[in-house]
Order: C-alpha cells, then sequence, then structure tokens
C-alpha cells in the first residue's frame, strides 16, 4: 500500500502530467492507493470554494470509491503526540494537517507517502517521500 497526499490528488484533477505518470506505474504495479480522511477534507474545503462546486464534489465521491480511506484513530493521535514533540525539539514544526496525515499513515503501517510538498514530510522520521 501506498499513501498519497493532497498535493498529488489534486495535481491528478488537474490532468499533471508528472502526477499521471506516477498514478499509471502505481497502478500497473498493483499498489493499494490509500490517502486520509485529512486529505479527504481538505478535498472538500477546496470543493466548496471553488466557481464549479459540484463538478469538484462529484470528483471527490468518485475518488471515495478508488481510494482505501484511513480514518484517525486513538494510535494515530498517539504517533502524532511524538511526531509534534521530536518535530518541536528540534526546531522542525511543520503544518499540523500534514503531521496528522503522517501520523494516520504510520498507524496504519504506511511509511510511504507521494507528495510534492517533500519539505513538509521529509522531515518526519519514518515516512518515506516519494515525490514527482
Amino acid at each position: 500500500m501506498v499513501g498519497v497526499d493532497t498535493t498529488f490528488l489534486i495535481d491528478l484533477f488537474r490532468g499533471d502530467k508528472k502526477a499521471l505518470v506516477l498514478m499509471e506505474k502505481l497502478s500497473r504495479e498493483e499498489e493499494h492507493i490509500s490517502t486520509t480522511v485529512i486529505n479527504i477534507a481538505e478535498l472538500y474545503r477546496g470543493a466548496y470554494l471553488h466557481k464549479d462546486k459540484e463538478r469538484k464534489l462529484r470528483e471527490i465521491k468518485e475518488l471515495e470509491t478508488l481510494l482505501i480511506i484511513l480514518d484517525m484513530r486513538i494510535e494515530s493521535a498517539k504517533i502524532y503526540g511524538k511526531l509534534y514533540s521530536f518535530l518541536k525539539e528540534k526546531g522542525r514544526i511543520t503544518n499540523d494537517r500534514d503531521i496528522l496525515i503522517a501520523a494516520i499513515f504510520l498507524s496504519y503501517g504506511e511509511n510511504r507517502i507521494v507528495t510534492r510538498d517533500r519539505k513538509h514530510f521529509q522531515q518526519i522520521e519514518g515516512l518515506h517521500v516519494i515525490s514527482y
């Protein structure tokens, strides 16, 4: 299984060539593709702000049928606390949502994330960033 971040999902919606090529590669390798409920929330936030809200909402609904969507659970919360503390001690605090996303993936045993936002995720111990 491989986790995907919001940046990757948005790039797919926009038809970004590099994102599409990577998605094709993952599909060929029969990877199970997951995302988190936080990523889906970010997509919904954008959809409700978009001028073509109905189209964006339909795109998200379709996407929900194609991906494994990981919920936050107690183990995710524990990992979040540990990651946040570690990053704060090192002076490397990043976006809170990104720490939550990483914690959810790690709590499900997923240690790979596909993102264009390399900087935010590469500092999280135990998470391998796949960029495009």
